[in-house]
């Protein structure tokens, strides 16, 4: 019998802690059955979670560890990356893997270079993509705030943003040509645009993966009119606090404080009226948060509009997922939230005010039979995507174990 190629996954966090590229990672992992498969992470380093167990793969986790956000993350890891990095050679070593796949943000760092060049001694080295950096994404905006066409903008930025993803002195996080490593999966085609925008490097696209759960509710929610997600200023915070403190004052509001929980930090002091601290599951006034909701169809089914003001999106995951429970869903037009929402989602500009936000709302919850219309089209056409996305991701990745 023929031996099953071996895959290893190297992530610094991973469900239950983490944000949407850790849920993409193990949604990912899940759909990768004709492989043997095994993972690299931190524990969990919170009393809040347990280590979480699976049966379709293998976790090895790094140890005790201190409770990590993106907020503390960069500090910490330049202190322990060398002892980290000992770890993961060893446990390479034991696993006999075929393949390897960094998932950011442990790509983001100058030190995981050196990782890699140790890596690729064993075996392949791949990297997974999901944020849009901040170099090529400020001069695609420059174009973009003069003509505010998105088509327009790459192409009068193409050559700029092939210099900033290989010149050393930008120092692009998670950029193929700088990390050093063999192939790129990106989770849009929006996203290779900022890192490869020829596709000089091997690399794929594959879309987040979206799924409903038919769990039984682990919380008892009341239906709200509006929710929002990590509300941080890069999701926009600010447009989203104009909307809920002027024109929605009147409605019921969820806010989920998101993978990584420091959204609210920077948000309730400036949400009306100020409070004396939220409460997981409390509503104050007309406004309720929570911290932490691990099965988000139970968020989705009792909310009328998703609330998506991004600012800066590789794909947007949330958006999508959201239609596969029939809400409603409004965002920025952002190319890669449309790869995913299509004509279901209200897109609106980028630069449109809250009040236009607020009419365009009032008007699609007008005329929302008509969405609900688009929306199951669109959870089709996803589902119908995915389906072929792993297959292609599966000949992908076998074909350069064989090629290797």
């Amino acid at each position: 019998m023929k031996r099953r190629i071996k895959i290893g996954f190297i992530t610094l966090f991973y469900p239950p802690i983490g944000g949407g590229g850790e849920i993409y990672l193990k949604r990912m992992i899940e759909a990768l059955d004709q492989f043997d498969l095994s993972l690299w992470t931190l524990s969990p380093g919170s009393e809040t979670f347990s280590q979480p167990k699976d049966d379709h793969y293998d976790i090895e986790y790094y140890g005790d560890s201190p409770h990590i956000d993106y907020t503390t993350l960069g500090h910490w890891f330049e202190e322990h990356y060398q002892d980290i990095f000992a770890t993961i050679l060893s446990w390479v070593n034991r696993s006999n893997c075929d393949l390897l796949i960094l998932n950011s943000p442990i790509t983001y760092f100058d030190e995981t270079r050196e990782l890699v060049d140790k890596l690729r001694e064993k075996c392949p080295v791949g990297s997974i993509l999901h944020d849009v950096p901040g170099e090529s994404f400020s001069k695609l905006m420059e174009s973009y705030d003069k003509c505010e066409d998105w088509e327009q903008s790459l192409a009068d930025t193409h050559h700029e943003r092939i210099h900033i993803s290989k010149a050393r002195e930008f120092g692009v996080f998670a950029s193929p040509f700088q990390i050093g490593t063999d192939f790129t999966i990106y989770n849009s085609a929006w996203a290779r645009e900022f890192y490869d925008p020829e596709g000089e490097m091997k690399n794929i696209i594959f879309h987040p993966l979206v799924k409903q759960t038919d769990e039984e509710p682990e919380l008892d929610l009341n239906p709200v009119d509006f929710t929002i997600v990590n509300p941080l200023p890069m999701k926009g915070g600010a447009l989203f606090l104009a909307l809920a403190n002027f024109h929605f004052r009147n409605d019921k509001i969820r806010i989920l404080g998101g993978g990584y929980n420091s959204a609210m930090l920077q948000l309730e002091p400036y949400l009306r009226p100020v409070s004396s601290g939220f409460y997981h599951g409390k509503m104050n006034g007309n406004i309720e948060v929570l911290d932490y909701v691990s099965n988000m169809s139970e968020i989705y089914r009792n909310t009328r509009v998703l609330l998506h003001p991004t600012r800066i999106e590789g794909y947007g995951m949330t958006a999508a997922e959201a239609l596969l429970e029939n809400c409603l869903v409004v965002t920025t037009d952002i190319p890669g939230v449309i790869e995913g929402v299509g004509n279901a989602a209200l897109q609106m500009p980028y630069f449109a005010t809250p009040q236009e936000w607020a009419d365009a709302i009032s008007d699609m919850i007008k005329n929302r039979e008509e969405w609900k219309t688009r929306i199951a089209e669109r959870v089709r056409l996803l589902k119908d995507r995915q389906a072929r996305e792993v297959v292609e991701l599966e000949r992908f990745l076998a074909h350069i174990v064989q090629d290797s």
